[in-house]
């Protein structure tokens, strides 16, 4: 999709403020005109002594004044336009990347994304609203010249070839602009990203001696972006000069032509006067008119960049309803209908290899009952945790099926969510705010049994200890909480929602035995539960109706922990491998 079309498929989605800006402007642009024309009128009409000119006067009062309050219906347009473009963009963006499969990364950094999100949406906005406003200024000029060919051919024609000869420079300065624009970004960006990357390894660069070094390169890549800002800030400066200037040389030249003709009386002050203001008017319409035409260019630059983000061009401009409210209430909790109960649970042939190493799962075939409690199990690397995304639709299955209660799952990362399966994922997402915000996470408290899932989670002991309770602050990304604290309010967010199935990864790895124990033991008193949990810890194992045993990403045994002791000796070497070091723990 070009430049001019995402304009133009912007425009027919914001038709009405679209159309109050055109007015508006359209209509300041004439009586601009008819003000000129009214001074005009006045000169010619001076000699006579009349009252004309008076009236000449009070019209052009009027027409002036009112050209200054059509301002405000064109801005209120352009700010209706500006708040739904940017609204509806980064909406958009947003819809691509929760549309991504979850576990594959983001085709940019974060700080990558955020400039597109900031900057490009803002950048592309201002020039596709200045759009609209530029095509009343190419009427307005070709009005005027028209008008003014009525008046006086040859001045007009040299007046018209003046500004179009500023005009093409114009146009080649701001090619250059839109070049080094371009570079700015990817350099903004560059700088965005890495300041992301150190930020969040502070602890790593220190122990690892690499603070200067890191710094270094910022230096080095806001210095890059520096050299390319002042070309394109040099190219801005040369712009304005000869915005400046350039429309008052052509001023100047009409005006040393139009000394012959008023000299032999071909040519009046007051059809000079009308000249001169129609002309500047021409002059600076034609400045917008340049900045658009070559923005375009910037526009479809920054359309690539955020439908990447997006998913595409046509889901960068798909319709979104658009709630302008300053709070946003929170959300229901999910309806629960009687399909949404969980019977049975069926994966055959699951495969997903990783593009980038080619490990992964293969042909991966089982069975949840509703009431089981199944543990996926297996070697570091054996495949676990991608066999949990792959079901969930995190990542993208290759092959294979998946059916709920008998029914094919088509779409598994739109019907995996509450009220069917909540998930904790092996390294939770803990965010700023209080840890009431985090357990409920955008519902309704009303609808959140929260003492209960609080409870379940045993994260009632560490609530009583906090100062304010629930509302107790975490700091950004949960850095006021322990590892095992964290792991036990994203917990307690899944138990809130009171799914039909628990998935779990590793949600014990950070927790002492004690708690650990009693968190096994709460899971298994909850009545009805169904549990599919990533685990080597041997409490879980031993609980287990059903574990699945995971190497090289193949499903090499299934059934309960003494069969397979006694019929796997993979089983039995992990068994080997894990448990003593359990029970040391238990002892300590």
């Amino acid at each position: 999709m070009s430049g001019l079309r995402f304009t133009a498929r912007l425009f027919r989605m914001t038709l009405p403020a679209v159309l109050l800006a055109t007015f508006g402007f359209g209509l300041g642009s004439a009586l601009a005109a008819l003000a000129a024309v009214m001074t005009s009128r006045f000169f010619a009409a001076l000699p006579g002594g009349t009252q004309e000119p008076v009236q000449y006067a009070i019209a052009f009062l009027l027409a002036s004044v009112a050209a200054q309050l059509s301002d405000f219906i064109w801005q209120a347009g352009l700010t209706l336009m500006d708040r739904i473009l940017t609204t509806l963009l980064r909406i958009n963006m947003l819809r691509g990347i929760y549309r991504r499969p979850g576990a594959l990364p983001l085709p940019v950094t974060p700080g990558e994304a955020i400039t597109r999100f900031r900057d490009d949406v803002l950048e592309s906005c201002f020039y596709i609203h200045r759009f609209p406003l530029s095509l009343v200024d190419v009427a307005t000029a070709a009005g005027i010249f028209a008008y003014l060919f009525t008046v006086q051919p040859l001045l007009a024609a040299l007046g018209a070839a003046a500004i179009a000869g500023v005009f093409l420079a114009m146009r080649k300065l701001q090619e250059n602009i839109v070049l080094y624009r371009d570079q700015v970004m990817e350099r903004t960006e560059a700088v965005t990203g890495y300041l992301g990357e150190i930020l969040s390894a502070v602890p790593v660069l220190q122990v690892a001696g690499a603070v200067p070094d890191a710094l270094r390169r910022f230096r080095d890549l806001n210095q890059d972006r520096e050299v390319v800002s002042l070309k394109e800030r040099l190219q801005w400066g040369l712009l304005f000069a000869l915005s400046e200037n350039g429309f008052y040389v052509a001023l100047g030249l009409v005006i040393l032509a139009a000394a012959p003709l008023l000299a032999r009386g071909q040519f009046s002050p007051a059809q000079f006067a009308l000249f001169q203001m129609l002309l500047q008017q021409v002059g600076w319409r034609m400045w917008g008119v340049s900045e658009s035409v070559a923005q375009l260019r910037a526009v479809g630059v920054y359309q690539a960049r955020m439908a990447e983000l997006a998913g595409g061009d046509q889901e960068l401009v798909a319709g979104a309803r658009l709630d302008f409210r300053e709070e946003i209430p929170p959300e229901p909790a999910p309806a629960r209908r009687p399909e949404d109960a969980l019977e049975v649970l069926t994966v055959a042939g699951l495969t997903y290899r990783h593009p980038e190493t080619g490990r992964g799962i293969a042909d991966v075939s089982f069975t949840l009952p509703r009431g089981s409690f199944t543990v996926i199990t297996g070697r570091i690397g054996s495949g676990k945790t991608t066999l949990v995304r792959t079901l969930l639709g995190l990542l993208p299955a290759e092959a294979g099926e998946v059916r709920w209660n008998g029914q094919v799952v088509t779409d598994p990362m739109a019907f995996f969510t509450p009220p069917r399966i909540a998930y904790t994922p092996q390294v939770p997402r803990i965010f700023s705010g209080s840890l009431r915000a985090n357990i409920l996470l955008g519902l309704a408290e009303s609808d959140v049994d929260m003492e209960e899932a609080v409870a379940a989670a045993v994260l009632e002991p560490d609530v009583a200890q906090f100062p304010c309770g629930l509302e107790t602050e975490v700091g950004s990304r949960g850095v006021k909480l322990s590892g095992g604290q964290v792991q036990r309010t994203a917990a307690a967010r899944m138990f809130a929602r009171q799914p039909a199935l628990l998935v779990l990864d590793d949600i014990s790895s950070a927790l002492d035995s004690e708690t650990e124990a009693e968190l096994w033991r709460r899971l298994f008193a909850r009545e009805g539960a169904t549990v599919l949990c990533v685990s080597n810890r041997r409490a879980a194992l031993e609980r287990a109706d059903q574990i699945l045993l995971l190497d090289e990403g193949r499903l090499v045994a299934a059934g309960p922990l003494p069969e397979l002791l006694r019929t796997s000796p993979a089983m039995r070497e992990l068994w080997t491998a894990i448990a003593p070091d359990e029970k040391a723990e238990i002892a300590r």
